[in-house]
């Protein structure tokens, strides 16, 4: 399974979004967490002394490196097209990880989440950055790991979650959690809907204002369309100020959506996926 997912990764290219973009100063920075190095992937909107919204980008379990990074890659730089100073955090840096399985994941999980914590103050102290708008965009396991994260630290402002779910005793960790889009293909024989059916529950009895949207016909892999449209939704999510308005605004991106019927998962709250 992770081998399809690398494949599909390979051949992604960059997202070609509608109508105008704004320029992208790409940079490679750090920081330091658990003692080591933290490798930084920086897309940025082109603009001296502005601050802007930024989005601390999750990678899957394939990780950052050669082929299964061009995917995360793809994400991160459209958003920043878009007005979200993004981040590509190496999180996998914190433990010396590669690619990661099931077995690894188990062992590693709060160390990774410990990694974000820590990228969330080096990315407010950013100078582009303003610091009461740091959100999470996670991918997969990246998704995973946000939830973690987003569960036991309040600066996080917003939550973007593209094929996730919630992971094993993690739900006893959530006391409170900011706002989360859930994006989700109905295909997905990776991270099946349940997993996030289960995630939206717990979240939903949080309090939590949790918007999902599900792309029919859609695997682990999104189509470029697709992918098009988690950067628009996401942005839009990412750059609002207040729960209000954001409300309206997702709302309104609802209302431009072409609807379709799609079946319900039935829910699996016991279910473990493996994680690309």
């Amino acid at each position: 399974m992770l081998s399809g997912a690398l494949l599909l990764a390979a051949c992604a290219g960059r997202l070609h979004l509608p109508g105008h973009v704004q320029p992208v100063e790409e940079s490679s920075l750090s920081f330091t967490s658990l003692g080591r190095t933290i490798q930084v992937d920086a897309y940025v909107p082109e603009g001296k002394g502005q601050r802007h919204p930024a989005a601390i980008v999750l990678h899957g379990s394939g990780g950052i490196h050669v082929i299964a990074g061009q995917s995360t890659q793809r994400y991160a730089e459209a958003l920043a097209t878009r007005g979200i100073a993004t981040y590509v955090v190496h999180y996998f840096d914190g433990t010396g990880t590669f690619t990661a399985d099931d077995a690894l994941e188990a062992r590693e999980y709060w160390r990774w989440v410990r990694v974000v914590h820590d990228a969330v103050g080096w990315a407010r102290a950013r100078p582009e950055v303003r610091p009461s708008r740091v959100g999470l965009f996670g991918i997969s396991l990246g998704a995973y790991v946000a939830v973690g994260a987003a569960a036991t630290d309040p600066r996080i402002a917003r939550v973007v979650l593209l094929s996730g779910g919630l992971e094993p005793g993690t739900a006893d960790s959530v006391r409170r959690f900011p706002a989360a889009l859930l994006l989700h293909g109905t295909d997905d024989d990776v991270v099946p809907m349940a997993a996030e059916d289960t995630l939206a529950r717990v979240l939903t009895r949080h309090r939590a204002l949790v918007t999902r949207h599900r792309y029919p016909g859609e695997g682990h892999s999104f189509a470029d369309s697709a992918a098009v449209d988690v950067v628009e939704r996401s942005a839009r999510f990412l750059r609002d100020g207040t729960v209000e308005t954001l409300r309206e605004a997702l709302q309104r991106t609802e209302q431009l959506a072409v609807p379709h019927a799609v079946p319900q998962a039935a829910p699996r709250d016991t279910v473990r996926p493996r994680i690309p």
